[in-house]
């Protein structure tokens, strides 16, 4: 029996309604359509998309119960997430069926003026962003520009950027988000993972199905990469370990390297910081087994103090 005999109604999709969930979840939609109909059922009181009520950007999930629950209730098939915003832990009856291939993890620079790096910038810039992570590397790395905080989807940020009387001069953002906007025109400067490490589950779109539902993991088997999947189960791991979430302490990522006689190395970078950026964390663990790299990794920070530098205030 084929995928399309085998969904007597269209497989029901859930997303986000922010524009960049939409343009990010309209390829999977067309990827999916040869061998299954699909629909779309876009969510727009996610906890931390509302406009009025929001929840803390740090809280677990904030993104996604809204999701969730309408997959648990049989509402949708499959939930499409960003895994830096799902949850840390699988929700009973719940269970991440793919990954796609993973996008570019670094944070970008995104300024009115062309030409800018983020080394260039002049002493008492401001640079807007809402995340703790972003906000510690940038004090860490440049202590002598003005971080504030801007909270918001992507091109909503850009509109403020562009106002004619901004105060900002410039915006830290995931590259991915630009590339998915169709805005790499507007990327002034890529910043290093060095520099600003980007958040454990970066830039990788995941698929959530209920765990009894074989058929719908399936239909999107095809879209599954497994190094993407090895990579992001490994950062999932040290974020259970050290109990921290989307945009909070820790950040980090796993790397995957074949050599020419294709040996398969992975290696877990995890740091730690205090939220003002007056210390850090960071360690690098590499190996053959990406989830032992990640625990060996996960144990030395503990080692070194991160959960009490987390803390600090």
């Amino acid at each position: 029996m084929s995928l399309k005999e085998k969904f007597v109604n269209p497989l029901r999709v859930g997303a986000r309604a922010s524009k960049m969930s939409l343009m990010q979840t309209a390829p999977v939609l067309a990827s999916l359509a040869p061998a299954v109909p699909t629909i779309l059922r876009p969510f727009t009181e996610a906890g931390g998309d509302r406009t009025k009520g929001r929840a803390p950007l740090e809280s677990d999930g904030v993104f996604s119960d809204e999701i969730e629950a309408a997959l648990v209730a049989g509402e949708i098939d499959v939930a499409v997430h960003c895994l830096k915003d799902a949850p840390t832990l699988d929700t009973p009856g719940l269970t991440m069926s793919a990954y796609l291939r993973r996008d570019d993890i670094r944070d970008c620079l995104v300024t009115r003026d062309p030409g800018v790096t983020l080394g260039s910038l002049p002493a008492g810039a401001t640079i807007a962003t809402a995340s703790v992570r972003r906000t510690a590397a940038l004090r860490i790395h440049r202590p002598d520009i003005t971080v504030i905080p801007l909270r918001g989807p992507v091109d909503t940020r850009l509109r403020a950027l562009d106002a004619p009387a901004s105060s900002i001069d410039a915006l830290v953002v995931a590259t991915c988000s630009m590339e998915r906007l169709g805005m790499t025109h507007r990327i002034a400067d890529l910043i290093s993972p060095e520099v600003i490490c980007p958040p454990l589950g970066a830039a990788i779109i995941a698929f959530q199905t209920r765990e009894d539902d074989t058929t719908t993991r399936e239909a999107i088997s095809a879209l599954h990469d497994p190094t993407t999947a090895v990579e992001a189960e490994a950062e999932r791991l040290v974020l259970r370990q050290l109990g921290g979430f989307c945009n909070a302490p820790p950040a980090g990522y796993c790397s995957t390297v074949r050599n020419a006689e294709g040996t398969i190395s992975h290696t877990v970078r995890v740091r730690s910081f205090t939220p003002d950026g007056t210390a850090s964390i960071d360690v690098r663990r590499s190996g053959s087994d990406a989830a032992e790299a990640a625990l060996a990794a996960t144990q030395e920070l503990i080692r070194f103090g991160a959960n009490e530098l987390a803390a600090m205030h």
